[in-house]
C-alpha cells in the first residue's frame, strides 16, 4: 500500500465520505453563483431570469443530496453506532 493515502477498509465510512462529496457539488454551485458568468446575464432561461432557474434547479438537487446524506448516517448509527 502507499503512503499517505487513506485505507478505506469499512464500506460505511466509505459511502458516507461519497455521500458528502455528493452534497458538496450542489453546495458549491450555489456559492458560485455570484462570480458565473453566464448565470449573472441578463437572460431568460424557461420563461424565468437566468439566477432564478439556476439557484432553484440546484435546490431541487440539494434535496436528494442531504436525503442520501441522512440516509447514510441512519444506515451506519443503525449498523454499528457513529465513529
Amino acid at each position: 500500500m502507499l503512503q499517505g493515502f487513506p485505507r478505506y477498509d469499512d464500506p460505511r465510512e466509505w459511502s458516507m465520505r461519497v455521500a458528502i462529496l455528493l452534497l458538496a457539488v450542489p453546495v458549491v454551485a450555489l456559492l458560485s453563483t455570484v462570480w458565473l458568468p453566464f448565470v449573472n446575464e441578463p437572460k431568460i432561461w424557461l420563461g424565468m431570469p437566468s439566477v432564478l432557474t439556476w439557484t432553484a434547479g440546484w435546490v431541487v438537487l440539494l434535496t436528494p443530496a442531504l436525503a442520501n446524506v441522512e440516509y447514510q448516517r441512519n444506515r451506519a448509527a443503525a449498523n454499528g453506532g457513529d465513529r
